[in-house]
């Protein structure tokens, strides 16, 4: 979620809701024109949570914004549903935001479920009510129909808990911006926060057991990579490299990118970066994607042969996918696909992928194709905190869109390796339904 509220303890209640309408500041994404957009600081309201869209420098919703980006032509997006509701295993969530995601197992395992990572999390039925927990996450697979369902926590017992143990205090919040999985260690970064886009440093923690108990091997300040490796999304390449996406958490910045060796992971100081300006490795920091982008959430994973990055741009107020065969390139040569955007309706009209009001994030989902993506997009209604949510798009029609033919699905990019798990219900879940009931009511799309 995105840190914007300020800070209570543990027991914040109402003062913490209210310290988050006042984030009402941050206004919606399309309450102001993108070039009008940024405050001429550039920097996020303080206050505590990981991500709603919208700018500093609006002190209240406004009109729609005058220029509008709309989904690209060619695609056909579709709204599945949020994430949690009465079709979801109860894991003691009621209001979530991120939704990082990353494959589980080894060998013949990998893939058969994933891990889900959630940003500033709620146990109650909305934003700030409950425990405030960040992050947590849930091991899930795809139904059936090829929606999310969870299966279970990833730490132990049937309810989440916070994977890293610290509190709240002062507004401190800490942000996933990633997971990998590498022959079934899992390694995730995150940003300390108090108050959002106040960076404090990064961290990085390793498991061993699927995500349940995780261990530090790594911080760093928030001017390392001069300061622009706060928020990243990194793959593992088929060249053994893991490539890293990044900039700073301010939605004000380029995008940048840095490779690395797995003995390298804990060294940031070590990782080489890419200049696309001369094609090659070397320690100066310039950008590969900077026009018309402030960059925002990433989700950078290797499909079919190709690099997809997906990524909320502040400038356009959408969820932008670009699609290439190598990475180490000027991606500002690469026409972005709009896949789920602001619109022209706000919170008055039907949400949906052409008026998605406040959105933010844009992971893409284990099992995704070129050719049938889905992605998990969040939202905030930082008005009056009736939606706070992570939501499901299914995207189809990229490989066209770009002019690719893809090549066979890979291990874990095939859909049809993410299984589909139907369980009869019991009188254990029949139990539960009155408070899945009060889950779903929270988590209403419409």
């Amino acid at each position: 979620m995105s840190p914007r509220f300020q800070t209570p303890s543990r027991s914040r209640g109402s003062r913490l809701v209210g310290a988050a309408v006042a984030a009402a500041t941050f206004a919606s994404i399309v309450s102001v024109p993108a070039a009008e957009a940024q405050s001429s600081s550039g920097a996020f309201l303080s206050s505590g949570s990981s991500g709603s869209s919208g700018s500093s420098g609006s002190s209240a919703p406004q009109g729609p914004a005058k220029e509008l980006t709309k989904v690209s032509e060619g695609l056909t997006v579709k709204l599945i549903g949020d994430l949690l509701g009465r079709h979801q295993h109860v894991v003691g969530l009621g209001a979530i935001d991120l939704g990082i995601m990353v494959p589980l197992g080894i060998g013949e395992e990998l893939g058969k479920q994933f891990g889900v990572i959630f940003g500033d999390s709620f146990t109650g039925n909305g934003f700030g009510q409950g425990d405030w927990l960040s992050p947590v996450g849930v091991r899930a697979v795809r139904d059936e129909n090829g929606r999310i369902r969870f299966i279970a926590p990833l730490n132990d017992g049937n309810k989440v808990k916070q994977l890293v143990d610290y509190r709240h205090d002062d507004g401190l919040t800490l942000i996933p911006s990633d997971v990998i999985n590498i022959n079934g260690t899992l390694y995730m970064q995150g940003m300390w926060n108090r108050g959002i886009g106040n960076v404090l440093q990064t961290e990085i923690w390793t498991s061993v057991d699927g995500g349940a108990r995780w261990t530090s091997i790594s911080k760093n300040s928030a001017n390392h990579l001069d300061g622009m490796g706060n928020l990243i999304s990194w793959e593992m390449g088929p060249d053994g490299y893991i490539y890293v996406v990044s900039s700073e958490f301010k939605r004000n910045h380029p995008v940048y990118l840095s490779r690395f060796r797995e003995a390298d992971i804990a060294s940031p100081a070590r990782w080489e970066r890419f200049n696309p300006r001369t094609g090659a490795w070397g320690t100066a920091m310039t950008p590969i994607l900077s026009d018309n982008v402030r960059a925002g959430e990433m989700s950078l994973r290797y499909i079919q042969g190709h690099w997809v990055l997906a990524m909320f741009n502040e400038q356009t107020a959408s969820i932008e996918v670009r699609i290439s065969p190598t990475i180490a390139t000027d991606w500002n040569a690469i026409t972005p696909a709009h896949v789920v955007v602001a619109g022209p309706n706000g919170w008055s009209g039907k949400q949906n992928e052409n008026n998605f009001t406040q959105l933010y994030g844009g992971y893409i989902v284990p099992g995704s194709t070129l050719d049938n993506l889905d992605l998990v997009v969040s939202q905030w209604n930082t008005s009056n905190n009736s939606r706070y949510m992570a939501t499901q798009f299914n995207v189809k029609g990229l490989g066209t869109f770009f002019g690719i033919k893809p090549a066979a699905p890979h291990e874990v990019g095939n859909q049809d390796s993410v299984s589909a798990v139907e369980e009869p219900v019991t009188p254990e879940t029949e139990a539960k339904l009155s408070e899945e009931r009060a889950v779903e009511k929270a988590a209403d799309v419409a």
